[in-house]
């Protein structure tokens, strides 16, 4: 691939004091409806009501112990091929018995079950052994989490302190990621990062889970490549080699395809050159570089030997196979709409037609990139959307087609994560202006109508819950289940969220200066 070229169309943003205090409002201005949708997702959503939310709690809360646990018993004979995997990567951990959730996770796809069939915090002293099926997960970004979530008192107070704490990472790594785009290539190049925040990927900003961390680090370490190859002396700033850093290594930590993630970007990254600069101060020996290539490189090596000795699952699938291809084909429309936002456990789904404006949107990006970008535009694009879409089939083929699973929507962003932030920053280079506004007001009209949907629909179905027959309704008056505060203030939260999305797009993606 040639070497990135120092005439892009875009010029950099000189850094200084006054371009740093200007770039800080940009992002203050972009990341703060994002922050006030996922606290949206923190109280609003009942504990235990996001994937595996309370396998990840007793890891964490074990975690907070350093306690890894130990293996868990087999599965009963005849069990579900799902039940056999589970069991072989499960592990007992002893956990304060106040923060057992056991139980809460009652209305686990029953959408007509309301969250008021909780059980009453528990008063009982003393610990318990419960089982995580998150046992052969890394541990690495748990005892934080669990030193947090062991401050509650009960289940729901552990549950939402943790994912305060989740939010406060995602906001940190939201931050890198936006800022650094927005110094080197200005506030339009920020129109990648709102498409590939969809409203599954600000859930997971607000629940109890590392997929949040591992789609905000991808999307930092996404950054440093786009600008990289547009201004290669990016790598040589301070600032850029934080972001790898801090980025990088939370990408890493997060979960297994975190890793393969970090390596396919990293590959990207080389690729366009960043050998070079990087080599030279290796040789020199400057801090900041060897501390982004040392942490980074320790993190994978601390994932791989934890892959190495603990995460041995039975039931391995092929790694490619006509019948598994078959099934992806199945799942594949199923998989783009999780992406976009189903929630609860999977089971809180808006109609696919109001998720599918979301992704005509993205697939309108990314083929008017490949459209009006040159040919380095069209490789990178092309070929990383070919290479995740290996990646991608190939786990579900090994991990999840022999036990009749799925992969989930939220597992593929991080590694699309280049492709909407590429193909963004090449229709602001690229397109008349006009025409980049234009669509950006629409898009401003139209997204956010799509996370308002997710936020409504969520919010009744854990409130009176949802019947297919009567489809939505006001709620607040019949509700059996209501969050801290009460429903008018939850829903008031998110429907600022959403219209200030609309606004800070057209602010800061719509401007029309130069």
């Amino acid at each position: 691939m040639a070497a990135p070229s120092s005439s892009r169309p875009v010029p950099r943003t000189p850094v200084g004091s006054r371009s740093a205090w200007q770039s800080a409002r940009v992002v203050a201005i972009f990341v703060l409806p994002y922050l006030v949708l996922a606290l949206f997702w923190v109280f609003a959503n009942p504990a235990m009501a996001a994937p595996d939310e309370p396998d990840h709690l007793v890891k964490a809360v074990g975690m907070a112990r350093l306690d890894i646990g130990v293996p868990a018993p087999p599965a009963p004979e005849g069990s579900k091929l799902g039940t056999v995997r589970n069991a072989s990567i499960s592990r007992v951990v002893e956990i304060p018995a106040r923060l057992d959730p056991t139980g809460y996770a009652c209305f686990y796809f029953t959408p007509e079950v309301t969250a008021a069939c909780q059980p009453a915090p528990s008063s009982a002293e003393g610990d318990r052994a419960v089982t995580t099926t998150l046992g052969a997960y890394p541990p690495f970004l748990y005892p934080p989490l669990g030193w947090v979530a062991s401050l509650g008192a009960s289940v729901t107070q552990a549950t939402i302190l943790a994912r305060l704490l989740v939010l406060a990472a995602s906001t940190l790594l939201l931050w890198l990621a936006c800022d650094h785009l927005v110094r080197w290539l200005g506030p339009r190049a920020l129109v990648g990062p709102a498409l590939l925040l969809t409203p599954m990927g600000i859930f997971c900003m607000g629940i109890l889970n590392t997929s949040a961390v591992e789609i905000l680090g991808a999307l930092g370490m996404a950054g440093v490549v786009v600008v990289y190859a547009r201004h290669p002396d990016s790598l040589t700033e301070r600032r850029t080699l934080v972001v790898v850093l801090v980025s990088g290594t939370a990408l890493v930590l997060s979960r297994q395809l975190g890793l393969v993630t970090m390596a396919l970007l990293t590959m990207l990254l080389l690729a366009l050159g960043a050998w070079r600069p990087i080599l030279d101060q290796l040789r020199r020996r400057c801090p900041v570089m060897v501390a982004a290539v040392a942490v980074p490189v320790a993190a994978t090596l601390a994932v791989a030997g934890w892959e190495l000795v603990f995460d041995h699952p039975v039931l391995l699938g092929p790694w490619a196979s006509r019948e598994s291809l078959d099934g992806f084909q199945v799942i594949f429309w199923q998989l783009i709409h999780e992406g976009v936002g189903w929630f609860g456990w999977l089971d809180v789904r808006p109609p696919d037609l109001v998720n599918d404006v979301w992704f005509a949107a993205v697939v309108l990006v990314v083929a008017l990139a490949c459209l009006v970008g040159d040919h380095r535009d069209r490789t990178v694009i092309v070929g990383v959307l070919l290479v995740a879409l290996a990646v991608i089939y190939v786990t579900y083929s090994r991990v999840f087609f022999p036990v009749n699973g799925g992969i989930q929507g939220r597992h593929v962003l991080p590694i699309l994560s280049v492709v909407p932030v590429w193909a963004g920053v090449v229709l602001v280079e690229r397109l008349p202006r006009t025409w980049l506004v234009r669509g950006v007001r629409v898009a401003a009209a139209l997204l956010p109508l799509v996370v308002a949907a997710g936020l409504y629909l969520n919010s009744q179905r854990y409130a009176v819950g949802l019947d297919p027959a009567v489809g939505l309704r006001w709620f607040v008056p019949d509700a059996q289940w209501s969050p801290p505060g009460g429903w008018y203030l939850w829903l008031a939260v998110g429907l600022s969220g959403c219209v200030g999305l609309g606004v800070t797009w057209v602010r800061t993606l719509a401007r029309t200066d130069r």
